[in-house]
């Protein structure tokens, strides 16, 4: 089962190393194969996710790929999003979380198929 951990890992920090959403991976993994609950998944991808978060913005700061001030402004803006996300989760049940994550992932499909047709040359 450790190998299988390492692997999930590995694939979530793959997966946003090019901006995939390694969230989304980890999350799945913890909460379908190891059986964490939600609240519990959310916090260790969090915590997941700050050293990739921080090499993934060296590399891309450093290649110069990354317009710092909009991006800047995009932080500053989800902050208070996520304050208040923090305080949702405390307040719903856990099985609400994951339908709504579920819903979430089920809408991301759709949009990524929908990306992907328009793109299709004809």
């Amino acid at each position: 089962m450790h190998l299988f951990s390492y692997l999930a890992a590995f694939a979530a920090g793959l997966c946003g190393a090019m901006g995939f959403g390694s969230g989304t991976v980890l999350l799945l993994y913890l909460t379908t194969v190891l059986a964490l609950d939600q609240q519990t998944a959310q916090g260790i991808n969090l915590l997941f996710f700050l050293p990739c978060g921080a090499l993934a913005f060296c590399v891309y700061a450093c290649r110069r790929a990354l317009p710092l001030r909009r991006a800047a402004a995009l932080v500053l803006l989800s902050l208070p999003g996520a304050v208040l996300g923090f305080f949702l989760l405390r307040l719903l049940p856990v099985a609400l979380l994951r339908r709504a994550f579920g819903g979430f992932l089920v809408v991301l499909a759709f949009a990524g198929l929908r990306g992907m047709k328009k793109q299709r040359p004809d």
